[in-house]
């Protein structure tokens, strides 16, 4: 299985297209459409695969049918993605709403995370990538200092004589 890796700048045309980076058209393939849809914590514009949208569609459906939380999620993920297929020449047009939620104007970093990815306005993604080092620099810091589990003594083997 191929990932989204990495992090690609690209500039925005005069038309609002951008090149989606190879790699990440590598990853996505054939059918090479994707759905983003803006991020509920930050400026970032999350991008996922049909794949993990049906997974994401599972995990709301597993909410209490009609609940708050169902609906909202509901609303959040599918009632605000736009679907995004690249041309031939790999280029897609994004959305104003989505450009106006992330600040996007004139170029627009490509995130790779794992199984999907993120669109950033290139200033945000640089706030974003400083805080997100210096918090897994703390997490990594304070797991070496996290005591660890009671492990069970080691006992001797008694001889049978």
């Amino acid at each position: 299985m191929a990932f989204f890796v990495g992090s690609h700048e690209q500039r925005i045309d005069r038309k609002g297209r951008v090149s989606v980076p190879a790699l990440f058209r590598d990853v996505l393939g054939k059918d090479a459409s994707f759905y983003a849809f803006p991020a509920f914590s930050h400026h970032g514009v999350l991008c996922n695969t049909a794949n993990y949208m049906d997974t994401l569609c599972t995990d709301v459906d597993d909410l209490a049918t009609f609940s708050d939380e169902q609906d909202h999620l509901s609303w959040a993920i599918f009632g605000m993605s736009h679907v995004l297929t690249p041309d031939k020449e790999g280029r897609v047009s994004l959305p104003g709403a989505l450009c106006q939620h992330a600040e996007i104007e004139d170029m627009v970093v490509f995130v790779g995370t794992g199984r999907s990815f993120q669109l950033w306005a290139p200033a945000h993604y640089r706030v974003q990538q400083s805080q997100v080092r210096d918090r897994v620099l703390a997490d990594r810091q304070a797991l070496r200092r996290r005591p660890q589990a009671n492990p069970s003594p080691v006992r001797p083997v008694e001889s049978g004589t």
